[in-house]
């Protein structure tokens, strides 16, 4: 419609050092435009709790200014990954932040049950993950890269371990 008005937050990411600079800085724009008498609507890709860290940033802010927040629920990554796989999202499934993952020494996994790993968007980031992911798990343990799940260009490439960071088309 004509009466509203848009904003990217694109450009954050461009001049951010990092990710919690980048979540934080949205977080208080969101927090200064809700104080409208109209509001706002921040959209996100998905199910807002699902990998989001701008909203639960929001949600803090919001709890400790008495602000009202309405989240509309999406459809996340996790659903249409599990669809790909074929696999129960009950049946013990982990889930984690590839960027939390990258900082740990030691991966906090339980090796001996599924893991789905999301936001694995580069190499280097991926290099990362699997050094860490080799402190628990050995070189040639298989892993599934899932890309474009649910979408017609949905992929999936197994590989051992220690090619995770070799030539892959991480998005």
């Amino acid at each position: 419609p004509a009466h509203l008005t848009c904003h990217s937050f694109d450009h954050l990411y461009e001049i951010s050092e990092d990710f919690a600079t980048v979540y934080e800085a949205i977080a208080e724009q969101i927090m200064a435009l809700g104080c409208r008498p109209e509001g706002v609507l921040y959209a996100v890709p998905g199910h807002p709790l699902v990998g989001e860290s701008s909203v639960q940033r929001i949600l803090v802010r919001a709890r400790e200014e008495a602000q009202a927040v309405r989240l509309v629920e999406g459809l996340s990554f996790v659903e249409p990954v599990l669809s790909l796989l074929g696999i129960d999202g009950l049946d013990k499934l982990q889930l984690a932040d590839a960027t939390d993952l990258a900082v740990a020494h030691h991966p906090f996994l339980d090796p001996d049950r599924p893991a789905l790993v999301g936001q694995l968007y580069g190499m280097r980031l991926a290099s990362q993950v699997k050094l860490t992911l080799m402190n628990s798990y050995p070189d040639h343990h298989p892993v599934t890269l899932v890309q474009a799940a649910g979408n017609r260009d949905e992929a999936t490439a197994t590989i051992p371990l220690h090619e995770l960071d070799r030539d892959q088309a991480l998005d």
